[in-house]
């Protein structure tokens, strides 16, 4: 493996109990990090900070939501002391129909989580990062988008 030097880094990945955020939380901890995964199903997120190992911890976050969002922002403060990458890799892919037929809402739902999510956590993470004097963001789109 390429290995990356992450010692003393902290991480927020979102969307990090499964996939590519799995993967990426995975090469962290392998490149020396801690990695807070925020995800919206707080068990499956439990499970996979468990198997990946104790550098890992698992926050209950809607990213569509900046209170939960700032709720896990200072939850992971509280536990790593700070904040140092930020992975926007929570999304969902959403119904598969025609537009026509597609709900209002279920679109919406989309846009809260792929376009809204990343802005949300920037919005929460930015003001931490530029006090530290140090801080990276990673944003993850898919080609899948309909």
């Amino acid at each position: 493996m390429n290995k990356i030097d992450l010692a003393g880094r902290c991480a927020v990945v979102t969307g990090g109990a499964q996939g590519f955020g799995r993967a990426i939380t995975e090469r962290f901890v392998a490149s020396g990090a801690k990695v807070a995964i925020w995800d919206h199903d707080i068990g499956f997120a439990q499970r996979t900070a468990k198997a990946i190992g104790d550098q890992v911890i698992a926050v209950q976050a809607d990213v569509s939501d900046l209170a939960a969002v700032e709720s896990a922002r200072d939850e992971t403060l509280k536990a790593f002391g700070q904040i140092d990458i930020l992975i926007n890799n929570a999304g969902i892919a959403g119904v598969n129909k025609p537009v026509w037929e597609t709900d209002l809402d279920e679109w919406r739902k989309v846009l809260r989580i792929n376009l809204d999510g990343p802005f949300i956590c920037c919005k929460a993470i930015v003001p931490t990062m530029l006090k530290q004097g140090y801080g990276r963001i990673v944003n993850i789109a898919s080609i899948a988008g309909k």
